[in-house]
């Protein structure tokens, strides 16, 4: 069942509070409740899809998906530790601000205690950088294990300089692809896969994406059938 929740939501706090150890979670049983996190601007028309391919990918290990719209960053947090960068991946002469992947994982976890699910995935249009790396900058998701979260950007899976990716189905397959990936990470609990297609292969660039399924590969799809023999479902 989809449920939506809405109203605006600002994170209201003015440091940041989620070191890598504040919290220890005990090994998620599947199947279980998912969040999905809309944080900053980010369309909503697209999530009935991306339902449905989470419900393909990974058929029966969730009771339900829950999406939580309009989430935003504080106005007093939103300069928090950002990285001023060019933004090389779209070759563009302008600097933009990225934020610490950590002040994504803030809010998730805060909404999986509000709303009481297991698996948070945020979405956010806002460019990111890896908080455990900071020399990764760009991302298109990462997952925390420990804490059973994980964030996709959009920012820069729309190529602003070649006009054939602005057709809309082509974008949110990337989309759909990298959040299906990084909730992959959480569930099998693994590194990259080196299948070429396969969606839980390791995507430098956006033609990379485009090259590789939205479906797992067969070595993946047993990795998945060793956790649902794991929980017995």
């Amino acid at each position: 069942m989809l449920r939506f929740q809405n109203g605006k939501d600002f994170l209201n706090k003015q440091t940041l509070t989620l070191p890598i150890n504040q919290f220890r979670y005990g090994q998620i049983i599947f199947p279980c409740h998912l969040g999905i996190i809309s944080i900053g601007n980010v369309s909503t028309s697209m999530l009935n899809k991306l339902r449905f391919y989470l419900d393909q990918t990974f058929d029966s290990f969730f009771f339900d998906i829950q999406f939580i719209e309009d989430t935003k960053l504080h106005p007093d947090t939103f300069e928090l530790k950002v990285k001023e960068e060019h933004n090389l991946l779209n070759k563009s002469s302008e600097k933009v601000l990225l934020q610490p992947t950590n002040k994504f994982y803030e809010i998730i976890v805060d909404k999986k205690f509000k709303y009481n699910f297991d698996i948070g995935l945020g979405l956010t249009n806002l460019p990111i950088y890896s908080s455990s790396n900071e020399n990764l900058l760009f991302l298109f998701g990462e997952a925390h294990i420990k804490h059973m979260c994980a964030i996709v950007s959009t920012h820069n899976l729309i190529d602003l300089f070649n006009l054939e990716d602005f057709k809309l189905k082509k974008i949110e397959r990337r989309i759909y692809k990298e959040a299906v990936h990084e909730i992959g990470h959480l569930i099998l609990d693994c590194g990259h896969c080196l299948n070429d297609y396969c969606v839980m292969r390791f995507s430098k660039n956006i033609k990379e994406i485009d090259r590789k399924s939205i479906y797992l590969c067969e070595k993946c799809k047993l990795k998945l059938e060793k956790v649902r023999a794991r929980d017995n479902f």
